[in-house]
């Protein structure tokens, strides 16, 4: 086993590593959403993650014994956390797009995937605030808009919640 010392793994870091605080999310709106959310509005996206997906395993039996080949690609739901100003803009954006999926005062919603479908991006930044690795969640639409917690201990703190997004699938841009 060959010996490493320090210079060789900084070396293997880079410039510094890659930040897990060091990234930007892209909102893209349903257009019966109207104009009043922007694309600046994602500022108050205070938390994401890099999309996931796992490959399922097709088994199969051979002689009493298991054979594992590779099966179907799943793409695991994608969450973000957003902060709330004081108009509440993107939750009232976010419970808006629900509406357009599944409107609950008359049971009705739009059959159409281009209506309530859009793709968002998520890029994992370096320090100097250019993209290392940026990915496109393909077909994206909110399945779980969360509860805001209220609370009177509650102190010097903005309300968040979370959104989770189901979506097809996921590309990712060299950079």
């Amino acid at each position: 086993m060959a010996q490493m010392d320090i210079s060789q793994f900084k070396n293997k870091l880079g410039a510094g590593g890659s930040r897990p605080n060091q990234f930007l999310v892209t909102l893209n709106w349903p257009a019966a959403i109207g104009a009043g959310v922007t694309g600046d509005d994602a500022l108050l996206v205070t938390s994401a993650a890099l999309p996931a997906s796992n490959v399922n395993p097709t088994i199969v039996q051979y002689r009493g014994r298991e054979v594992k080949l590779a099966g179907e690609r799943t793409f695991d739901p994608w969450t973000i956390t957003v902060l709330n100003d004081t108009g509440m803009k993107l939750r009232k954006a976010f419970e808006a797009w629900s509406n357009i999926m599944n409107n609950r005062a008359d049971n009705g919603g739009s059959l159409a995937p281009a209506t309530y479908m859009c793709d968002l991006q998520v890029a994992q930044l370096d320090r100097n605030n250019a993209e290392i690795r940026k990915y496109t969640i393909n077909n994206a639409f909110p399945i779980t808009v969360s509860e805001v917690a209220l609370a009177y201990s509650a102190n010097d703190v903005i309300s968040e919640f979370n959104v989770t997004f189901q979506y097809s699938h996921f590309d990712v841009t060299p950079v």
